[in-house]
């Protein structure tokens, strides 16, 4: 490195120490160069003669195409799906509550437990019943007494008619009224109208339960529906019984399912229809009240020309592709202006201005204008 700074430095001297040209002597330095330039000249000439006679090709200039990837279309089904959110219910939850208003007794379960159908859950104070129940007993007992006799004096055509038929009657009245007393005795045990879990206790012994006052919600986790409101737009696309992609983004779960209601009325108020689908919950990882989103198709075609929506242009005549031709022997660029229809996962219909067969660009086509040459990638 240092080596050379010195003979740079020592050139440098030299050109000071020489001086600048004269005119004269840039003249003649000029003339000597344009005799070695026609000299090269003549020889490049003379080379080249030589090389075409070898090879023809040699010379000419050589149009490199832009590497696109293409498609070829051809027709293939294509499905629409359009998505909406619903809200996850239990299929069978309800706030239970007694039938008739009374002391809570004992509370039979706690806040996690699974019962079966017909399970107690609470029972309330029945002591008023239970002392009334001992005065229907005896006077049921009398009255039995007074209707046998009553009988036996009839069959034997002793005593009137009368007298048989009112021991009769007070005998089936009071019958009748320990029925009612037992039911309204059995109203008073709250018990479970479906297997599930007690989610919820509300009450505690020694309240006052009323009927229509919750006293504890039962659910059952086993099956859960989710229902979500449609536009009006699509109550020609929706039939019951279709199949529905259902996710759960909470929990992490994707299923599918059917719907298994469609309802026959419109919402005035957001011009809406409720849609009813069913899903298994065995594990019991779905909750009431999260949020499902239901993926629901309204069209398809078994022999749709599709392709990728991000390779569409437009422009002011409207929406673009280009396709890969070949014109004079090479691959150009074309651009093709088309109808498209719908789009779902990315992938869109193209109604008119293409043809199967045609090799659309997927890959390059922001890179390309109308007439470029290309070159086909794979």
């Amino acid at each position: 490195m240092r080596t050379n700074i010195i003979v740079f430095a020592a050139l440098l001297a030299l050109v000071s120490c020489g001086g600048e040209k004269t005119f004269e002597e840039k003249k003649a330095e000029f003339e000597a160069k344009k005799v070695e330039l026609s000299k090269l000249q003549n020889e490049v000439s003379k080379l080249e003669a030589e090389l075409l006679a070898q090879d023809s090709t040699i010379g000419q200039k050589k149009e490199i195409g832009i590497l696109v990837e293409v498609k070829k279309v051809a027709p293939e089904e294509f499905e629409h799906h359009f998505e909406v959110n619903g809200s996850l219910e239990a299929v069978e939850q309800a706030n239970i509550s007694p039938e008739q208003g009374g002391q809570i007794k004992q509370i039979m379960v706690k806040e996690g437990d699974k019962v079966a159908a017909g399970t107690v859950l609470a029972k309330l104070n029945t002591s008023v019943f239970s002392t009334n129940m001992e005065e229907l007993d005896n006077g049921i007992e009398l009255a039995q007494t007074v209707y046998d006799r009553q009988a036996r004096l009839w069959e034997q055509k002793i005593g009137s008619e009368i007298q048989y038929l009112e021991a009769k009657n007070r005998l089936e009245s009071l019958q009748k009224k320990r029925a009612t007393l037992l039911a309204q005795m059995a109203m008073s045990t709250v018990k479970a109208p479906f297997a599930g879990v007690v989610d919820r206790i509300y009450q505690k012994e020694g309240e006052l339960a009323a009927p229509g006052q919750p006293m504890l919600t039962l659910v059952n986790m086993s099956e859960m529906k989710v229902k979500a409101d449609v536009s009006e737009n699509y109550v020609q696309a929706v039939k019951q019984n279709a199949d529905v992609d259902v996710d759960f983004p909470s929990f992490g779960i994707t299923t599918k399912a059917k719907i298994r209601q469609v309802s026959n009325i419109i919402n005035p108020s957001n011009r809406t229809f409720s849609v009813e689908v069913r899903v298994p919950n065995a594990s019991g990882a779905l909750k009431p009240n999260g949020i499902a989103t239901l993926k629901i198709k309204d069209f398809e075609i078994a022999d749709a020309l599709v392709v990728p929506a991000i390779a569409i242009g437009k422009d002011a005549k409207g929406a673009f592709l280009f396709v890969v031709n070949e014109v004079e022997g090479k691959l150009k660029a074309v651009k093709k202006y088309v109808v498209t229809g719908r789009t779902s996962g990315g992938q869109t219909r193209v109604i008119e201005g293409l043809s199967s067969g045609d090799r659309v660009v997927v890959e390059g086509y922001n890179e390309v204008a109308n007439g470029d040459l290309v070159q086909i990638q794979g």
